[in-house]
C-alpha cells in the first residue's frame, strides 16, 4: 500500500487529505485556518499576509501524525497572489492576496500600454485584470518603487509552498495552471 497526501493552501484555510493509493480510500485528514483578520477596503478580508501564516497553518493541519507514512504530496494552493522576493529568495514585502483590486489601474494601463486587449489574448491567452500577478508587479513598480527595485522573482502561493517543502532549492518551480494566471506566461506557446 502506498500512502499520499493531498495538500490544498486556500485563501482562509490550509487542508491535508490522506488517502491510500491503492484503494483510494481516506486515511487521515487535517485541517487548520489562516489568520482571519481583515483589511476594511477589502470588505474585511485579508489582501496582504505573511507566508509564513501558511506554513504554520500547514504544520497545524499536519499535526497529531496526519502526515505519517506519505510517500508523495500534491499542492493545490490559491492563484493570483503576488510574493515579490530579492536576490537573496527573501521576501520584499508581504504577499499580495488575489482579491486586492488595488492594482486595477495599473492592468488598464498594461491593456493600453503593450496593444490592447487583443494583444495580450493573443500574446498570453488572457487580459490583465487587479487579481493577475502582472498586474500587480505593475502596481508595485508604482506605488512602492524600493520593493519593486529589490525584486529579483516572483511566485504564487502554490510555487512558494512547493518551494519551502523542498527546503528552499536554488532553482524554483511553477506549473502550467499556476503560470497561466499570471499574465506573463503563454500555455499556447509554452513560456514566458
Amino acid at each position: 500500500m502506498g500512502i499520499v497526501a493531498g495538500l490544498d493552501s486556500s485563501s482562509e484555510y490550509t487542508s491535508i487529505v490522506v488517502c491510500d493509493t491503492d484503494t483510494g480510500a481516506v486515511l487521515r485528514r487535517g485541517e487548520a485556518p489562516h489568520p482571519v483578520e481583515g483589511d476594511a477596503e477589502a470588505g474585511g478580508k485579508r489582501t496582504e499576509i505573511d507566508p509564513q501564516a501558511w506554513l504554520v497553518s500547514l504544520g497545524e493541519a499536519a499535526s497529531g501524525g496526519v502526515l505519517e507514512g506519505v510517500q508523495a504530496i500534491g499542492v493545490a494552493a490559491q492563484q493570483n497572489a503576488l510574493l515579490a522576493m530579492d536576490d537573496a529568495c527573501e521576501l520584499v514585502r508581504p504577499a499580495l492576496l488575489g482579491n486586492d483590486k488595488r492594482a486595477q489601474a495599473a492592468a488598464v494601463d498594461l491593456v493600453d500600454a503593450l496593444g490592447g486587449r487583443e494583444a495580450w489574448a493573443e500574446a498570453v491567452g488572457t487580459v490583465p485584470q487587479a487579481a493577475q500577478p502582472v498586474a500587480k508587479l505593475r502596481w508595485l513598480a508604482r506605488q512602492e518603487p524600493e520593493a519593486a527595485a529589490r525584486t529579483a522573482a516572483v511566485l504564487q502561493p502554490h510555487d512558494w509552498l512547493v518551494w519551502q517543502l523542498l527546503g528552499r532549492p536554488q532553482r524554483r518551480t511553477t506549473d502550467r495552471g499556476a503560470a497561466s494566471s499570471t499574465g506573463y506566461w503563454s500555455a499556447a506557446a509554452g513560456g514566458y
